[in-house]
């Protein structure tokens, strides 16, 4: 089988970090990756990983150094090296940046670098914040070519009735479809497995 190049960005929500690494091990048995980390992930440590630990973690699944700079991250676009890029999970922050063309960090940058070279972005959203501001800024970057989804359902309804969080179970079938082009529907699910 041809190995698809993926790069692999990273960001925030870090009580998702554990779900994501573990689709990660399975997503590397077929393909290439290649990790980008938010400032936010490259310098924090949480109640969920050690950042040095969630970092050992990642470099045991790619053979690639991690990028982690802007410096680094500009280098994506001339080498056109990556057939898609994933970003698990997104935040707010981040999809606000990239719906409003702000690239002012690692993750943002690559991703412009990728919808430059008119190749698939994949999209896994976890934020407290859907049923606001943050909705209408994924909803509009959805809205935007080469720009693909991974399914999301609402967490904790009763807990929190503005959160979502993506289907990171079915990461692997959105991003085989986003490799063809295609949404993986349905786009909002009832609940996870």
């Amino acid at each position: 089988m041809n190995k698809k190049k993926i790069l692999f960005g990273i960001c925030g929500s870090f009580c998702n970090h554990r779900q994501v690494l573990s689709e990660l091990y399975w997503l590397q048995q077929d393909h290439d990756i290649t990790f980008v980390l938010s400032e936010c992930v490259r310098t924090s440590s949480t109640r969920f990983f050690r950042k040095e630990e969630f970092r050992s973690e990642l470099e045991k699944l790619s053979d690639h150094p991690i990028i982690d700079s802007i410096v680094e991250s500009e280098k994506i676009g001339p080498a056109k090296a990556h057939d898609l890029m994933v970003i698990a999970p997104a935040t707010a922050n981040t999809v606000s940046k990239l719906a409003n063309g702000i690239y002012d960090g690692s993750v943002t940058l690559a991703a412009k670098a990728m919808l430059r070279n008119e190749r698939p972005v994949l999209i896994g959203m976890s934020t407290n914040d859907f049923i606001g501001a943050s909705g209408a800024n994924l909803l509009r970057l959805s809205a935007r070519k080469h720009i693909y989804l991974v399914p999301m359902y609402q967490d904790d309804p009763l807990h929190k009735p503005r959160s979502v969080t993506s289907r990171w179970d079915l990461l692997k079938e959105a991003l085989d479809a986003a490799l063809q082009e295609k949404q993986l529907q349905p786009v909002f699910t009832e609940t996870a497995p």
